[in-house]
């Protein structure tokens, strides 16, 4: 099932979901398009973003909540799988660090957390462009802003880096997604708990 506004990415995730568990936790949903994926593939999705996603969007019937990433109101181990779809990218390095160490912390034993990051080389949506406040870290130009005035670009060696601890990494790939107008490149990663 493929819904307007969104690939079929969480496809070949499904299997490893399922062996996971029902619960589930689209953090930085958006217009929840991915939470309703998830949800009429049989999950109990809770999604949640930091502005009210459009009502004519949000398609249901996962639960919705307004949270910021960087405080979730959630106890450590109460999903089963967190998915993070182009969420975690608007940080300097060291509240990325935080965000990911808390967002997998929402992670029960033998979990999942798949998440989508921008790659360094996604140039049209902002790569290289901007003033770079640190490294991978741009304020990018006006016409480039879409949730955030500022975006973080990952290496390989970021994305590994922002692992969290007791994770293992189970599958990295760099990938163009063609979501937007201009192509994105983007790094898709699934760690599992320990």
């Amino acid at each position: 099932m493929t819904l307007p506004g969104t690939e079929s990415w969480l496809s070949p995730f499904l299997p490893r979901l399922r062996e996971a568990g029902p619960r589930l936790l689209d953090a930085g949903c958006g217009a929840g398009f991915d939470a309703a994926f998830l949800a009429a593939a049989g999950f109990q999705v809770t999604a949640c973003d930091r502005r009210r996603p459009p009502s004519a969007a949000w398609t249901g019937p996962a639960s919705y909540l307004l949270a910021d990433l960087r405080a979730l109101p959630f106890r450590p181990a109460s999903f089963a799988a967190v998915v993070a779809s182009l969420s975690l990218h608007y940080l300097p390095w060291s509240a990325t660090l935080v965000a990911f160490r808390h967002t997998g912390e929402l992670v029960g034993p033998r979990g999942c957390f798949l998440f989508r990051v921008n790659a360094s080389d996604d140039i049209y949506h902002g790569a290289g462009q901007g003033e770079q406040i640190e490294p991978g870290f741009f304020r990018v130009p006006t016409a480039m802003v879409s949730h955030s005035a500022t975006k973080r670009f990952f290496t390989e060696a970021d994305v590994r880096a922002v692992i969290p601890t007791g994770f293992h990494l189970e599958r990295l790939a760099h990938r163009t997604i063609r979501r937007y107008e201009q192509p994105k490149q983007v790094w898709e990663c699934l760690a599992t708990r320990e």
